[in-house]
């Protein structure tokens, strides 16, 4: 299964923890904070000449650039690729891709950057197969002097090896990660946000009939008053004024996004009860209006009226469910201008919906005509605010807003859905197609000790505690009783007299994909530190014979580092690679996946390659990959001794694992 746009948002979490509470809001409130006004991203696109492919026929690979619809760049083959040298190390943001015949075919592809040693992936995908126009793919920033479109054919209506695509475009900034002062400023919304699936209604045009801007019209539009960029060059300013011109549903104004189809022709509706649908905003009230100071940042609309709207009233954000607009309060002292995240999941009949990536409320609805919309929606108008004119409004900034629908069922509130096949491509079994997790996997949907009939734990009686042995090279023990599960989460916890955590999977294999959802954290102000594993340990237990996957390891989730040691078999001296992943805030929930084929070992964090390892056989080791057999170990490892600790938890929300 490939999936869609990658879409980042806040860990969803099933409990809430002692320790994660102002540490954790401070972590929040810096990562929803505006960032800092940079050069907006424009078209870095080379030309004609700086475009090379693998292969072509006689549509070359300068056609895919040079403003035209009707010539094409056209590879044959799973792996065709079609590179562009943008000429000097430039920060890109995003891509925009016209397929070839795009309302018939899904184009299956990859979109990668050279690192300076390796092409490496930052999204993995398919087009819609909805339009033939541009459809716009966005990734983490990244520094780069040239990228490429790896092919792997088409579907839709059939299948084929042909990687044909009519016009490509790079976007970033050029002169580096400020963007210099080439960048410029964003000129259109469209260069902030993606509106390549949404049209926008305006205050303006007749009574009951305001001005709407579809695509393709949408992407070079602006209004200069109620719907531009923001001062700070990174939102979308919508205003609404309560003398503007309504809806004829509705007797207040708006300036806001409606979703559309893919491609942003036709009005698009959704069933709450078929599939899943998530919308996440990033947003701030930034103005309210006069007398009545309320206004919608964003919603669930059906049939004929909201389902569910996200509502400030004064300093009141309030969540609304009908006609009942204080369903829930989220906060009473809301400071405009303070950015929020939202985020609604909707399936199985029900509206889970989040702020900041805690839960806040879960709404029943049952429908099949919902959509989501997000801006400024005025809930005052000229009867009931004063003074009546353009200058008493309600407005919103958006910073990013991104749809996703899938065909799975709802998830938990940890962002999964519960079987590893939705549509979180934070998950590389589901960015990358796994397929259904094995029995032996753990949801951790239980209370106690671990399930025996998946995991072993330490059986001895070392210091005349039942269920301990001695921990790691002889430091402290290893307990039974440091392993407990409890509110959907398994924790395992290291204390300051050297007990701690050890579980051992009941699986011996030879080959496999296991995906992990932990965090850590430091519980204790001083003392030595514990170090949190997942790794994959030798059958045999001989590591320098057999090899050990260290696949996450770290000494200190402060730190925010990630490392990886992968031991190399038939290895006396015990060679090893070892990977670093900086910054990486471990105290944050992360999905960490390990896949061990015959051709490799590589390593994911939230569903994005970090590592790919292979071969390196010489007269001192075997290839990386070769260890005959092993299992997973989750450990909490003690490299200090019987005392002296710092107190630690290591946290697993679920164990999945993949033939």
């Amino acid at each position: 299964m490939r999936g869609t746009p990658p879409v980042r948002s806040a860990p969803r979490r099933r409990a809430r923890l002692p320790w994660a509470g102002a540490a954790l809001a401070a972590v929040v409130a810096a990562l929803l904070a505006p960032t800092p006004a940079h050069a907006a991203p424009v078209q870095i696109t080379p030309d004609g000449d700086a475009v090379t492919a693998s292969t072509s026929d006689e549509n070359v690979p300068a056609n895919a650039v040079d403003d035209d619809y009707d010539t094409r760049w056209s590879g044959e083959g799973d792996g065709a690729w079609l590179e562009l040298d943008l000429g000097a190390s430039m920060t890109v943001t995003h891509m925009k891709l016209a397929v070839y015949n795009g309302t018939e075919r899904r184009n299956v592809f990859e979109l990668q950057y050279w690192n300076g040693s390796r092409w490496v992936t930052v999204h993995d995908g398919e087009t819609s197969g909805e339009t033939t126009r541009l459809e716009t793919f966005r990734f983490d920033p990244v520094q780069t002097s040239r990228v490429r479109y790896l092919g792997h054919g088409y579907e839709g209506d059939g299948e084929g090896d042909w990687n044909s695509l009519t016009e490509v475009e790079v976007w970033g900034t050029p002169g580096g990660d400020d963007g210099g002062d080439d960048g410029g400023d964003a000129e259109f919304p469209s260069d902030v946000l993606d509106l390549s699936d949404w049209k926008v209604t305006l205050p303006i045009g007749d009574d009951g009939d305001p001005t709407e801007i579809f695509q393709p019209d949408l992407d070079t539009y602006v209004h200069d008053e109620f719907f531009r960029v923001s001062d700070s060059g990174d939102a979308v300013r919508f205003r609404a004024p309560v003398n503007g011109v309504t809806t004829g549903g509705s007797s207040y104004p708006r300036s806001e996004l409606r979703e559309m189809e893919p491609g942003g022709g036709d009005e698009t509706e959704w069933s709450s009860t078929s599939g899943t649908h998530t919308m996440t905003v990033r947003e701030a009230f930034t103005h309210l209006p006069e007398d009545k100071p309320h206004v919608v940042g964003a919603q669930i609309h059906g049939g004929d009226d909201d389902v569910t709207v996200i509502r400030l009233e004064g300093s009141k954000l309030w969540i609304t469910e009908g006609d009942e607009s204080n369903h829930h309060l989220i906060t009473d002292d809301y400071e405009l201008g303070t950015v929020f995240e939202v985020r609604y999941v909707v399936s199985d009949g029900e509206i889970d919906i989040y702020y900041n990536g805690a839960l806040e409320t879960t709404i029943e609805h049952r429908d099949s005509s919902n959509y989501f919309k997000a801006g400024a929606y005025t809930q005052a108008n000229c009867g009931n605010s004063s003074p009546c004119s353009d200058d008493n409004y309600g407005e919103v900034e958006i910073y990013d807003v991104a749809v996703t629908h899938g065909s799975g069922s709802g998830g938990d509130e940890d962002g999964d859905n519960g079987g590893g096949d939705g549509s979180d491509s934070t998950q590389a079994a589901v960015r990358h197609g796994w397929g259904t997790p094995l029995a032996i996997s753990d949801e951790f949907d239980y209370t106690g000790p671990v399930d025996p009939e998946k995991w072993a734990v330490p059986s001895g009686t070392v210091g005349g505690t039942q269920g301990c042995w001695e921990g790691h090279d002889g430091n402290g023990r290893r307990c039974a009783k440091n392993s407990v599960v409890e509110d959907g989460i398994m924790t395992m916890t290291g204390e300051a007299n050297g007990d701690s955590g050890w579980l051992r999977q009941r699986l011996e294999t030879q080959y496999g994909r296991w995906e992990i959802r932990s965090r850590s954290q430091n519980t204790g102000s001083s003392g030595g530190l514990y170090h949190p594993l997942h790794l994959i340990w030798p059958t045999e237990g001989n590591r320098l014979e057999n090899g050990e996957y260290d696949w996450v390891e770290y000494a200190n989730p402060d730190a925010q580092c990630l490392t990886a040691f992968l031991h190399y078999p038939q290895s006396p001296t015990d060679e090893k690679e070892r990977r670093d992943l900086c910054p990486l805030d471990m105290t944050e929930w992360h999905n960490f996946a390990f896949e061990w084929t015959p051709d490799a070992l590589v390593g994911y964090v939230d569903g994005e390659e970090w590592f790919r390892v292979a071969d390196g056989a010489n007269d001192e080791r075997g290839d990386i990959q070769d260890m005959p057999s092993g299992h997973l170990n989750i450990q909490l490892d003690n490299f200090t001794g019987d005392g002296g600790l710092r107190p630690a938890e290591f946290q697993v929300d679920w164990v999945r694992v993949y033939e």
